[in-house]
């Protein structure tokens, strides 16, 4: 088994053509200066490192050897899933990777668990540049969608919710009660009301979270001229997501004013 190992999942982080490039051309060179070291010392070809990449995209995937394919479909594809690298020796492949050395590095747009770097090998000095190296790229596309994937969000997301149902509610009993000749009809159609929003607000709960996952993925990937109406989407959301809970907030205020003045003036 390799003796040193370093790994780290990747979080928040742009990925574009040029990302790709470096990532290529620094594995690249320390495949080529590790293989020079291998056959000057006639080391086993076992050892010898092979660069390999695996490109997921509108529900298909290829598992290629030529970067130049990769870039290729990267432009094409309408919806990139994941782009891999490997650079792996013939015994790390051979063994499932229990043996040898073995660096990897993955980009998922669906599953950001599958997002990471892994580094392997009995050299420890080659696994910490190895690493050291793919973080220091990797840290130059850093995004700010961190701000919005995290747990503060939900929070906002939920109370939210509960003061838009709670206004909906509101008024929900204040345009129905007149209107029913029953003891307590506001009350009444207000509880209802709340009621079947607690139940629906489960469902939506779920689709606004999925739409922040979807506005703001842990792997952003920006192909070239396919991105722009993206951000501006985003930029609108944003804005309109602003001005709403601004109204909304401003709104629930009025109402619950309106309501503790006639209770007070009675």
């Amino acid at each position: 088994m390799a003796k040193y190992l370093r790994d780290e999942h990747l979080k928040n982080i742009t990925i574009n053509e040029q990302s790709l490039e470096l990532v290529n051309s620094f594995l690249i060179e320390r495949g080529i200066s590790i293989n020079r070291e291998i056959e000057q010392a006639n080391g086993s070809k076992d050892d010898i490192l092979l660069l390999t990449y695996v490109i997921r995209f509108d529900n298909r995937g290829y598992k290629l050897t030529d970067f130049n394919d990769v870039k290729k479909y990267f432009s094409q594809a309408n919806k990139v899933e994941r782009i891999i690298f490997t650079l792996d020796s013939n015994t790390s492949e051979r063994t499932n990777r229990m043996y040898g050395t073995h660096y990897e590095i993955r980009f998922d747009s669906i599953d950001p668990n599958n997002t990471y770097i892994q580094v392997a090998s009995d050299d420890g000095d080659a696994v910490d540049a190895v690493f050291s190296g793919l973080k220091e790229i990797i840290n130059k596309g850093k995004n700010k969608n961190g701000h919005i994937r995290n747990t503060w969000s939900q929070l906002l997301v939920q109370i939210f919710g509960v003061a838009v149902g709670f206004l909906i509610s509101l008024i929900a009993g204040l345009e129905a009660s007149p209107h029913l000749n029953i003891e307590n009809s506001f009350v009444i159609t207000f509880l209802f009301a709340f009621l079947v929003f607690s139940n629906a607000w489960g469902f939506i709960n779920q689709q606004l979270l999925r739409f922040l996952d979807f506005a703001f993925p842990n792997v952003r990937f920006v192909q070239p001229n396919k991105n722009s109406l993206h951000w501006l989407a985003q930029a609108l959301v944003g804005g309109l997501v602003v001005a709403f809970t601004l109204l909304i907030i401003s709104g629930i205020f009025e109402w619950v004013g309106k309501i503790l003045g006639q209770f007070v003036a009675n």
